[in-house]
């Protein structure tokens, strides 16, 4: 209940945040821009590693569904069918039902290198505010992002599953990477003009709390950290 609480928290102030100060949205992403463009989003390299991003996301996805049907047989990798059942619904309820299916549906916010302020013909609007600048596909909050953070708590709890099985040290360097995920997808998306601040901070933040309220509903020992 403390996580649940504490992620809400979260939510709170950093919607309070950038619904207070705009502007910190603006600042942030002209970092990223040049005066004409968003260097960024031309670097083959960068939008390569996006792609294996996006396939990492996906076929973690694809992973997670398989492995909690071969699940109903035995465990597998220490988890039980509901362990693989509670990491489907964070990437479906999160990402997909939330993000996807709502949030960028009916927040028409328009991305970074759409708007007036990076030379594009939009109209800047604040986190949470309902926009018609974009029709669809909207900045308001990153899919991305939410994905690379539901497939790194997918990782982490295969990790804490499995912490007995392998060293410390590669116990850290799995964490490590998968709390890496998110990060890079966050600056990817706004390196490349394609979301603000806010767009992945929340995004990341909506999926961590959808996490924590399902491990409440779903598990006895609602204490148990998601990592």
């Amino acid at each position: 209940m403390r996580t649940v609480a504490a992620l809400a928290l979260a939510v709170l102030a950093a919607s309070g945040l950038f619904v207070t100060f705009p502007a910190l949205d603006i600042a942030t992403s002209r970092l990223f821009y040049d005066g004409s463009t968003f260097p960024i989003a031309g670097n083959l390299w960068v939008e390569s590693l996006r792609t294996a991003l996006i396939w990492a996301e996906d076929g973690g996805f694809v992973l997670v569904l398989i492995a909690g049907f071969a699940s109903r047989k035995r465990p597998i990798l220490n988890l039980s069918p509901r362990d693989w059942a509670f990491q489907a619904l964070v990437f479906l309820l999160g990402p997909g039902l939330i993000v996807n299916g709502l949030l960028k549906r009916l927040w028409g916010r328009a991305r970074p290198f759409m708007s007036q302020d990076f030379g594009g013909h939009a109209q800047f609007s604040r986190a949470w505010d309902f926009a018609d600048q974009c029709a669809r596909n909207c900045s308001f909050v990153s899919g991305e992002a939410a994905g690379a953070t539901a497939l790194a708590i997918s990782i982490c709890a295969v990790l804490r599953a499995n912490r007995g099985r392998i060293s410390p040290l590669a116990y850290q360097l799995g964490l490590g990477l998968a709390l890496l995920l998110p990060l890079v997808t966050a600056w990817q998306r706004m390196a490349a003009g394609r979301h603000y601040l806010s767009d992945v901070v929340l995004g990341s933040l909506l999926v961590c709390l959808l996490a924590a309220v399902l491990r409440l509903v779903m598990y006895k020992d609602s204490t148990a950290s998601l990592l």
